[in-house]
């Protein structure tokens, strides 16, 4: 199942580079920041960078609804871009004997390290340590399409081994992703500063994302939870929600960065359209999803 399905029907429910970089000079006790441009045709970013603790600013002008979802993955030993691609592209599969060994493939040959979802005029960043060694940045959406990109979408990143300092910006919150007795969940406050920084970690067994999207002041988990388990049926009805969505795609096991999303006052739904590994259940179907207020 594609999730640009989705966001075509939210909106009518509301009516809505390849250059070398030096690090950016940073305020102290903060990260230097690359700034990923991104529009319609594709994005651009340094080709090189040093190595240390870094944000990664996500700019957007693209005009569809669901704006750009920047990633950022660094390819395992032995692991290829062009296999690393194939496998992110069935990954979005309407089949789940289709997704689920694909999505196995992706954790085997990769760590997938985040990143940013943006929506135009609002940049979303990302921080997360960079190792020297190389990585590539992919915009999540390229790869949703029924003709998925190649590799020649995947934007390669070489952190060179000369080190520059910083740190990231100390998280207001916590978001972290865990197995439970009840089934996966997120686990955070019920109510987050806007603009605060936000700490991700992902505590799961297998890939999972963290997704905050606007919902209605009367919106219950239980709609929410009638929603996915839909969607896991192939039955699309209205959508609970009603803006769109701003966070972070997929993180592996263990991973952990720091999230500064442009989130407004207001209430929102903590998703993931991922699917459990193991069985091919979307994760939220089987209750991963939160509601929370941004004040």
């Amino acid at each position: 199942m594609r999730r640009t399905r989705i966001w075509g029907l939210v909106a009518a429910a509301v009516l809505c580079g390849s250059a070398t970089s030096t690090p950016a000079k940073a305020d102290p006790g903060s990260a230097p920041v690359i700034d990923i441009t991104a529009d319609d045709d594709g994005f651009t970013a340094p080709a090189s960078y040093t190595s240390g603790t870094t944000s990664f600013r996500v700019n957007t002008s693209a005009t569809g609804d669901r704006g750009t979802i920047i990633g950022l993955a660094r390819l395992r030993p032995g692991a290829t871009p062009a296999g690393f691609a194939d496998h992110l592209g069935k990954v979005f599969s309407d089949d789940p004997k289709v997704a689920v060994p694909a999505g196995r493939a992706l954790m085997a040959e990769a760590e997938l390290l985040g990143g940013a979802e943006s929506q135009a005029g609002r940049s979303t960043t990302f921080t997360t340590m960079v190792r020297p060694g190389t990585y590539y940045l992919l915009n999540y959406l390229d790869f949703e399409t029924r003709t998925p990109a190649g590799p020649q979408a995947l934007h390669k990143l070489t952190i060179t081994r000369e080190r520059h300092t910083g740190s990231a910006p100390r998280p207001g919150s916590v978001v972290g992703m865990t197995d439970t007795p009840s089934g996966p969940r997120f686990h955070l406050p019920d109510q987050i500063k806007a603009g605060a920084p936000l700490l991700l970690t992902n505590h799961l067994k297998q890939v999972n994302e963290a997704i905050f999207i606007p919902v209605s002041p009367d919106t219950s988990r239980a709609e929410i939870q009638k929603f996915f388990e839909g969607v896991q049926n192939g039955e699309w009805g209205r959508p609970p929600f009603t803006g769109a969505p701003l966070g972070s795609p997929p993180l592996s096991p263990g991973r952990t960065l720091t999230l500064q999303a442009p989130l407004k006052p207001g209430r929102y739904a903590v998703i993931t359209w991922v699917l459990d590994l193991t069985d091919g259940v979307r994760l939220a179907a089987k209750g991963m999803h939160s509601l929370i207020i941004v004040t």
